[in-house]
């Protein structure tokens, strides 16, 4: 069985929703493919406005509510610190972490999306990406030069 996964590094739903993506990976194993696309929830501030949130300081608002629903651990007071202009950076970077190796892109996606939900580090900074690239064993040169050159693209 193959599914197509639409989600988003900062996608709060996404980050609730991972005990059971996981447990279908361990009940299913190599009967489960899961190829992962990118949805590039947030362009900009400048043209985002959906469900109420039209600016971060609405988003802190909105992970503790899906905190709470999902009951996993989601630290919203990164959007009132150090907000995110966009999820295209980290998206993009998990299309560069693809382009070099599919496994550890898998260990990347989970890290980054640890960084910013739990740690709130605005992932969209590449001295975040590029630790997140270390501790999940990619090479971070070649990260940066996939990242800045065909993972648009491929975004």
């Amino acid at each position: 069985v193959r599914v197509l996964y639409f989600t988003d590094p900062i996608c709060s739903s996404c980050w609730g929703g991972e005990p059971q993506l996981r447990r279908l990976k361990l009940e299913y194993g190599r009967d489960v493919e899961i190829e992962y696309r990118m949805g590039g929830l947030l362009p900009s501030w400048d043209v985002y406005n959906s469900g109420g949130i039209s600016k971060p300081s609405d988003v802190a608002h909105h992970w503790d509510e899906v905190s709470r629903y999902y009951d996993m651990p989601i630290d919203g007071d990164v959007w009132l610190e150090d907000p995110l202009p966009s999820s295209y950076p980290p998206s993009i970077a998990f299309k560069a972490a693809q382009m070099q190796d599919d496994k550890k892109a898998l260990l990347f996606l989970p890290r980054i999306r640890e960084m910013v939900f739990l740690e709130k580090k605005n992932i969209t900074k590449w001295e975040h990406l590029q630790q997140a690239a270390k501790e999940t064993g990619l090479d971070s040169k070649q990260l940066e030069t996939d990242y800045n050159g065909p993972a648009q693209q491929a975004f």
